[in-house]
């Protein structure tokens, strides 16, 4: 819980009066609202939140906060998020949480883009379940080309739901199992090879800082050369 803890405080230190916040989904981004709420009321900050999910959705209205759209604001200032495993060079896989395509949106999207978690999510090399949403269509096709490709796809399922678990765009939540990811970047873009992947948990290089917290409240800063669509 400190490493978490010193992650949080040093992200606090990137929020400014008047910005628009684009903001991710999980139990990171959840136990730093909290933080952030008296950092607003101490500092009488104005704010406002583009959610990333209906959970992170209900979140922020719980804590009586402004939400916008990425229709009314397609550019936001920041988005605060955190991740699954990241290695050193700044890739980083997401999506444990079910929102893989809205989060990677937001951050395509974002002027900057601040991921934070503890230490123990940090590899050299990824090897964490790769999360992706998939149209209900094309399942069956989906899982066939993994298998030929000796790849395993697991479906999202929960105790109280029969059945796959549905994004909120209404697709299928699932996890290959890929073993060590050596190349990011090509096992991206061959998942995506495959009619019906809509979108992979495999973010390149997506922000512009990471921050690690490790147990005795000390934090690493680990800065990206972010790949950017928009200059």
């Amino acid at each position: 819980m400190r490493a978490r803890a010193a992650a949080i405080t040093e992200v606090l230190k990137e929020i400014e009066d008047g910005i628009v916040i684009g903001y991710g989904s999980g139990t990171t981004v959840t136990q730093l609202l909290p933080e952030l709420k008296k950092l607003i009321e101490r500092e009488n900050l104005r704010l406002k939140f583009i959610p990333s999910s209906l959970q992170s959705r209900e979140l922020l209205i719980s804590y009586n906060l402004e939400l916008v759209t990425l229709d009314e604001v397609p550019d936001p200032d920041l988005v605060i998020d955190s991740f699954d495993q990241a290695d050193y060079e700044g890739n980083v896989i997401k999506g444990g949480g079910g929102a893989l395509l809205r989060e990677k949106i937001l951050a395509q999207a974002a002027k900057k883009v601040v991921y934070l978690g503890d230490y123990l999510k940090l590899r050299e090399v990824l090897n964490f379940p790769i999360p992706i949403e998939i149209l209900q269509y094309s399942y069956s096709h989906v899982r066939r080309v993994l298998e030929a490709w000796n790849m395993r796809l697991r479906p999202r399922s929960c105790g109280a739901k029969m059945g796959p678990i549905i994004s909120d765009n209404g697709n299928i939540l699932a996890d290959v199992e890929a073993g060590e990811i050596r190349d990011p970047e090509g096992l991206h873009e061959k998942l995506r090879s495959i009619s019906g992947i809509l979108e992979t948990g495999i973010f390149i290089k997506p922000a512009d800082l990471i921050v690690i917290g490790y147990p005795d409240g000390s934090i690493k800063r680990i800065e990206v050369a972010r790949k950017k669509l928009i200059p």
